[in-house]
């Protein structure tokens, strides 16, 4: 659940990212989209669960492959082109030196409703100096969409991954992460199985 919190005026990233979240409020996390923070509820059990296997399955992943990278939770990237006015918040990222490389959301039901809210925050990911792929995990499926940079062309690339055994490969960080070890600790909803085959 996403809540616009009321002040009088526009904030700069630069604010935003200086200032203790404390002061904007009891929830769990905020962001800045246009110069107006938005704070959101805390995260459902399951997004939690997810969120906590990727950082595994990434920190075993990256071990020894990926020099000078590292997982941050709860840090802002902030897009060059609106620089002044917007900072996003993602669940999870990978820091290569100074720049983030990768984005992970884990996107739950609600949000799934509010795709115009979801892709504006995918744009805004993709105009941040050195993204290189967003990743969005669907919390109840095993499943997942990639957006990668595609420099030749200057355009972004899209794939869509599914199933228990499906593997996540990040091409921008040279490592490959199961699904199945992603999903590990989520209890996924049943789906419905034909059984007239």
């Amino acid at each position: 659940m996403t809540i616009r919190v009321k002040f009088e005026r526009p904030w700069t990233a630069d604010e935003f990212v200086q200032t203790d979240q404390t002061q904007f409020g009891p929830l769990w996390r905020y962001e800045l989209v246009d110069g107006r923070i938005v704070g959101h509820a805390a995260p459902s059990p399951e997004h939690a669960a997810i969120l906590f296997g990727l950082s595994g399955a990434l920190h075993r992943a990256m071990e020894g492959k990926a020099p000078g990278c590292r997982g941050e939770t709860g840090s802002a990237a902030t897009p060059r082109s609106e620089q002044r006015n917007t900072a996003r918040i993602p669940d999870l990222l990978i820091r290569c030196g100074e720049h983030p490389r990768v984005a992970f959301e884990i996107v739950s039901p609600s949000e799934i409703r509010d795709w115009r809210g979801r892709d504006r925050k995918r744009e805004h990911l993709q105009a941040v100096a050195g993204m290189e792929e967003i990743v969005e995990l669907f919390q109840d499926d095993h499943a997942c969409h990639i957006y990668r940079s595609d420099p030749a062309s200057d355009r972004w690339t899209f794939e869509a991954l599914g199933g228990v055994d499906g593997v996540l490969r990040l091409e921008s960080l040279g490592v490959e992460v199961a699904l199945s070890e992603v999903y590990a600790l989520a209890s996924l909803p049943q789906r419905d199985q034909d059984s007239s085959g």
